[in-house]
């Protein structure tokens, strides 16, 4: 990656103005890190229609860059003794299809590495999650996956999501506008997500979470000490048909994070000059680049984060696509060098694409695959 000093120098503002424009996506946030120094920059608008530019502490929904945090968070707990990498999640949970032969030997490392076999998602109370591969011998992308070590976190700690990611991540390094959960706090900040022709979306799930807001109050709690039960009961009080399934619960380790450009660059900071400063946060680090399964000549999957083989550099990456954002970050820990960009639009992708590529002078495999 360039030093963080050329970075407000290359692709020119007009032209990332230009990309937005053309692919109908409002607005585009990004950081670079090099060393101990972010860079942001900031272009476009909050809203389609509306006047109000962003900067690098709007709020963006991170979508699956979540992942990310939650594995760092998960290595951690291993790293203390409180979960295992390598036992079998059924000694801790009972499996979401106990008939399911081959899931009985998975593991937290097969999950956090995407070799579960577990599919994606469910989406009606009719889907039976099968495991489709035998654990650790192929890469298959299940969000699922995170959300089951996110009920095993809440069982061992008696803490939820939440919690855990402000008490280990968020408060110690100053992650201000960051959170699992969307807090009422953060509304006035946030950006809206647009559809691929610049549109406006409706928020997903806002009456449930209305709901679970007013049920976490009732309680003098913060949203964020809801637990997975608490969402699910949330979602059946609004809707007593609905399918309560992970992916419509939105405390959730794949893929419910709000963060910034400058938060998120707060934390890939910390991750790329962890092993210059040692201590657990490098192992975590070295275990999250660390290959568990190969996806292609270019392409593997360490513990909480994609790998990308680039010469002789291999960056941690990941894609967030929720519906009306996209988001892609990639790290360098060698080099202490980090990229982040969020967009607000659901052509976002064509546009970040663009910029890293001009940004760092080169093509990169991930995007390939991503």
């Amino acid at each position: 990656m360039p030093s963080a000093s050329r970075t407000a120098d290359r692709p020119a503002d007009e032209d990332i103005d230009k990309l937005l424009r053309l692919a109908s996506v409002p607005s585009l946030t990004l950081a670079s890190i090099d060393g101990d120094r972010i860079t942001t920059k900031a272009f476009g608008v909050r809203r389609a229609g509306d006047a109000e530019r962003v900067s690098a502490d709007s709020v963006y929904a991170a979508a699956s860059l979540t992942k990310m945090v939650f594995g760092y968070v998960f290595l951690g707990l291993a790293n203390e003794g409180v979960v295992s990498l390598d036992a079998p999640v059924r000694e801790y949970l009972p499996l979401p299809n106990p008939n399911d032969a081959r899931a009985v030997s998975i593991t937290a490392r097969h999950l956090l590495s995407h070799s579960s076999g577990w599919r994606n998602w469910r989406d009606t109370n009719a889907d039976v999650l099968t495991s489709n591969l035998e654990p650790g011998t192929r890469w298959s992308y299940s969000g699922e996956g995170y959300f089951f070590l996110q009920r095993i976190l809440e069982m061992l700690t008696g803490k939820s999501l939440g919690q855990l990611a402000r008490e280990r991540v968020f408060e110690p390094l100053g992650m201000k506008r960051t959170s699992m959960a969307a807090l009422a706090e953060l509304e006035p900040f946030q950006v809206t997500g647009h559809g691929g022709r610049g549109e406006p979306r409706t928020p997903y799930g806002r009456a449930a979470l209305l709901e679970l807001r007013r049920m976490m109050t009732a309680r003098n709690a913060s949203l964020e000490a809801a637990m997975v039960s608490d969402s699910e009961l949330a979602l059946k009080t609004v809707d007593a048909a609905a399918a309560v399934l992970p992916n419509s619960l939105l405390v959730n380790a794949a893929f419910s994070m709000l963060t910034t450009a400058n938060d998120f660059g707060i934390f890939l900071r910390h991750v790329v000059t962890a092993p210059r400063r040692g201590g657990p946060a490098a192992a975590i680090v070295k275990q999250m680049m660390t290959p568990q399964v190969r996806c292609n000549e270019s392409i593997q999957w360490g513990l909480g984060a994609g790998l990308e083989d680039v010469g002789d550099r291999r960056y941690a990456w990941q894609w967030g696509d929720n519906p009306g954002f996209k988001a892609f970050y990639l790290a360098d820990p060698q080099r202490e060098q980090a990229i982040v960009v969020f967009t607000n639009g659901d052509r976002g992708a064509r546009v970040y694409e663009r910029v890293i590529r001009s940004l760092l002078g080169t093509d990169h495999p991930a995007f390939l695959w991503a």
